[in-house]
């Protein structure tokens, strides 16, 4: 019995022993970001000499982006920017890495000079003979100001004699692109499919799937639209070989054989004429060059995007017509298509497009976007 009294009072002793060992011990405080940390003025046992340390606390992205910007003429031929954005908890400022590389696919002559802008600001580079592969040019890391939002303009130019595998040769390459950084992007949907009524451009518009894709968005936003009349009334129009895609549809797009379609800057014009001829209030903008997260942003907001891609996402695009216009050089590329962005999912890796050519359909998102960086990024929102 006295044995048993014994071994209580041992174990009562142990007892209170620790609870005095715990209540002077260094108490641990927790992060903001839920991390932990020593508290000031106390001992960690665990760093020789006993001298105080803090642990420092985890940085937490609320932003973490990256993507690839290309030059719009070739593809086995390119200017290439690869860029990375970062932005981290209780910071206002943007941590942005673009690394610039040429990508020869046949064989070209010295590159000098060039250079990478980024925000107006740029950095010079020289580079030697270069008979193909692949050739980092120039790095930049920059940190630029951003409270929830901050748009990043980045450009690149190389001076060169550029062939492709078609022996299509260039004096100069340009990549242009816009980066839209914003914390929106945490708490976007992880899909979203909007509800937008298909239209086609047959019988009529045998190659005016530009001018379709505009008929598509505009219908969605309540116009009363009509295909042929969009053509006809509020499309510029010119003739092959004399017209700059830029300025208007090159051929008519009633022909099936005599036409070759146009770019961004034509239909814009086309959607704000026919807006204002009709009364409304949209507005239309200009999202060519954008990263594509920013495009899935936007249809999360409930905006379809007229994009530039290929009728044909398997084949890679090549330079198909070369003209010259008011002395400018115009590279036509082949298998070039004008759909609807409608829809994306980030969990299955695809987006949704509706292609006045055929239907509405899923495809691939990183094949997407590469085909969408090929045709010069470009994109229209209207809202």
């Amino acid at each position: 019995m006295k044995k048993y009294l014994s071994c209580v009072i041992l174990i009562l002793l142990c007892l209170i022993c620790a609870m005095v060992f715990y209540a002077n011990a260094s108490p641990i405080k927790p992060l903001e970001n839920g991390g932990t940390t020593t508290a000031p003025g106390n001992t960690n046992t665990d760093n020789p000499g006993g001298t105080s340390t803090t642990v420092k606390p985890t940085r937490i992205p609320v932003i973490e982006k990256n993507g690839t910007i290309l030059s719009e003429y070739f593809t086995d031929t390119n200017l290439r920017v690869e860029w990375s954005v970062y932005k981290y908890l209780n910071e206002n400022v943007l941590y942005l890495s673009a690394e610039l590389y040429l990508d020869s696919g046949v064989g070209m002559s010295t590159a000098n000079p060039g250079y990478i802008e980024i925000n107006g600001e740029k950095t010079e580079f020289k580079t030697e003979l270069f008979s193909g592969g692949t050739k980092l040019l120039s790095t930049v890391t920059k940190t630029i100001k951003c409270e929830k939002e901050a748009l990043i303009h980045i450009n690149a130019h190389i001076d060169a004699s550029i062939s492709d595998s078609n022996g299509v040769t260039l004096s100069a390459l340009d990549a242009s692109g816009i980066i839209n950084a914003t914390e929106e992007y945490k708490s976007m949907d992880s899909s979203k499919l909007l509800s937008v009524t298909h239209i086609s451009q047959y019988p009529s518009l045998p190659s005016g799937d530009e001018i379709t894709a505009l008929s598509i968005v505009l219908k969605h936003l309540n116009y009363q639209v009509d295909i042929n009349d969009l053509c006809d009334l509020y499309l510029s129009k010119g003739p092959v070989g004399f017209t700059s895609f830029y300025e208007a549809n090159v051929g008519n797009p009633r022909s099936q054989y005599n036409s070759y379609g146009c770019y961004a800057p034509v239909i814009i014009d086309a959607g704000n004429r026919f807006i204002q001829a009709n009364g409304g209030n949209s507005v239309v903008t200009d999202m060519t060059g954008y990263n594509p997260d920013e495009l899935y942003r936007q249809v999360s907001k409930g905006n379809p995007i007229i994009v530039w891609v290929c009728e044909d996402f398997e084949v890679t695009p090549s330079i198909s017509r070369i003209w010259v216009v008011n002395g400018k050089t115009l590279y036509l590329k082949s298998n070039m298509a004008c759909m609807v962005l409608i829809g994306y999912d980030y969990t299955r890796n695809t987006v949704t497009l509706s292609d006045p050519a055929g239907g509405v359909f899923s495809i691939d998102m990183e094949l997407f976007e590469l085909r969408y960086a090929q045709m010069g990024s470009q994109a229209i929102m209207i809202k």
